[in-house]
């Protein structure tokens, strides 16, 4: 008889390979998690997967193995290549259903790129003969809807899972989908971001990436899963939004393969918004259809070094370690025999607050008269998308500018940013509110204006002498309406 509970889960660690694998829970408020370490004992199978923690509970004692499902839930790994949930998932030979339930806080441009990308992966897993349930709403009522509906014995997630107090089950773990930088601190807490970049840059360096899905194995496997498992529910109706960045694994793949071979220009071309010095990845990295593991592999091959570019997707992976629980904490329990969910959310304090002023909705809709800020401003309105250099500019304008509070900032970013992601925004919301000159800053950034002409139509006409400061040419300049700056500078 086989046990109740078994535990796949990694063999050495990835910074001290020593045998046994130890992972730290985090106590933070709103939940009530232990700190303790919980430690597994070596699998071959998983001795490359450090950071990924699976579960297997008995939902049907009694029914064959070829009757016990895998229910593997897909969250920010939306993707075929190397995606290590999906090749545990193939290590436990059984027949799998995938999952996937919308963010309850995902804007309405996520919505659409989220719908692209879904569209594409539940065609490459019908392809493997998975088939994916895609859910909006309660994360855990829909989980739990297929725990109840499936003879499942397995669950694989990449978001962390805790035990109930007073449940044996085992604990289950996520993986950093990036890479699994465990020898930056023992407890998992991140220190300063300088420190947690060497390490992150050193594991990049060492990089492997897993093989991709074998779906002759996988077609062969999916024979024994049940015909009703198919009666998968329609992807939800999105609002029409403009995007400027097309989602899905393919398009992620053709922007990393046209940015590779301009990698080395990064450093001179990556400050300038005009100039395509930037991969407009970020989206694809936040909800995961592009392996960093598998672009840090392509770099260490191409030899072109990208230490810099490396920064970006170093600090999406800092600012995730700093709030570990920023999606959620999921919590498993038996209730009759039968494994349940449950979906516990970190309060996000994100709310717009409902008094902002004229100033704030200047802000907003790119009408501070300040030229470099409004074409930033509508920019993200436009498409959704922001150079990083602008969003640093356009926050510390104002919080130090204008004097208003972060919080507005981090809210009207979390509504329009394709690639907001709670625990990154958040981050840098907290390292605004520097005094800076946004002119000078224009200069620096647009010398020649053509992001300010692109994005401020009624100013293109003007001369580069004159376009950062319009309110500065004179009154017998034409500016078709473009106000006064709002604030002096």
């Amino acid at each position: 008889m086989r046990p109740s509970f078994q535990a796949a889960a990694a063999a050495t660690c990835a910074g001290c390979r020593k045998p046994y694998c130890a992972f730290s829970s985090w106590r933070r408020t709103g939940i009530e998690t232990e700190h303790r370490q919980i430690r597994f004992r070596p699998s071959r199978l998983y001795s490359h997967l450090s950071a990924y923690w699976t579960a297997l509970f008995p939902f049907s004692d009694g029914l064959p193995m070829s009757s016990e499902l895998t229910l593997l839930h897909f969250h920010r790994n939306l993707r075929l290549h190397d995606n290590a949930a999906l090749h545990i998932a193939a290590g436990l030979d059984r027949p799998t259903v995938g999952a996937f339930v919308f963010p309850p806080d995902c804007n309405p441009r996520q919505r659409v790129f989220l719908r692209q990308t879904l569209a594409e992966l539940r065609g490459g897993l019908a392809a493997l003969g998975i088939p994916l349930h895609v859910f909006t709403g309660d994360a855990a009522d829909a989980l739990n809807g297929l725990l109840a509906r499936y003879p499942f014995a397995a669950f694989v997630s990449p978001l962390p899972v805790r035990r109930a107090a007073d449940e044996r089950l085992p604990a289950v773990y996520r993986a950093d989908d990036a890479l699994p930088v465990l020898s930056v601190q023992p407890d998992g807490l991140p220190p300063d971001f300088a420190a947690y970049r060497t390490a992150w840059l050193q594991q990049a360096r060492q990089a492997e990436i897993l093989p991709p899905p074998d779906a002759a194995a996988w077609q062969a496997r999916q024979t024994r899963l049940p015909a009703e498992c198919w009666n998968v529910p329609p992807l939800p109706d999105v609002q029409a939004v403009p995007l400027a960045a097309q989602g899905g694994e393919a398009a992620a793949r053709r922007l990393w393969a046209g940015f590779l071979p301009r990698l080395s220009d990064y450093p001179l071309q990556g400050g300038f918004p005009a100039k395509k010095g930037v991969s407009q990845l970020s989206a694809h990295f936040c909800f995961g259809t592009l392996s960093v593991r598998e672009v840090c592999r392509n770099i260490r091959e191409s030899g072109q070094g990208g230490a810099a570019w490396l920064d970006g997707p170093a600090r999406r992976a800092y600012c995730r370690r700093a709030l570990p629980f920023s999606d959620g904490l999921l919590e498993l329990t038996m209730k009759g025999g039968r494994a349940a969910l449950h979906w516990l959310q970190l309060p996000k304090m994100i709310r717009e607050p409902d008094r902002g002023g004229e100033a704030l909705m200047r802000w907003q809709e790119g009408r501070t008269g300040v030229p470099i800020i409004d074409a930033a401003m509508r920019a993200l309105n436009g498409g959704g998308s922001l150079h990083p250099a602008l969003r640093r500019l356009c926050a510390d304008f104002l919080t130090g500018r204008l004097n208003i509070s972060a919080a507005h900032g981090e809210a009207c970013f979390a509504a329009r940013l394709t690639d907001y992601e709670y625990a990154v925004n958040h981050h840098n919301w907290q390292q605004v509110g520097r005094l800076n000159n946004p002119f000078a800053e224009s200069l620096n950034l647009d010398p020649d204006g053509r992001f300010i002409r692109r994005h401020l139509p009624e100013l293109a006409h003007l001369p580069a002498s004159a376009l950062h400061t319009p309110h500065l040419a004179g009154s017998d300049v034409e500016t078709n309406g473009y106000p006064p700056p709002c604030v002096q500078v």
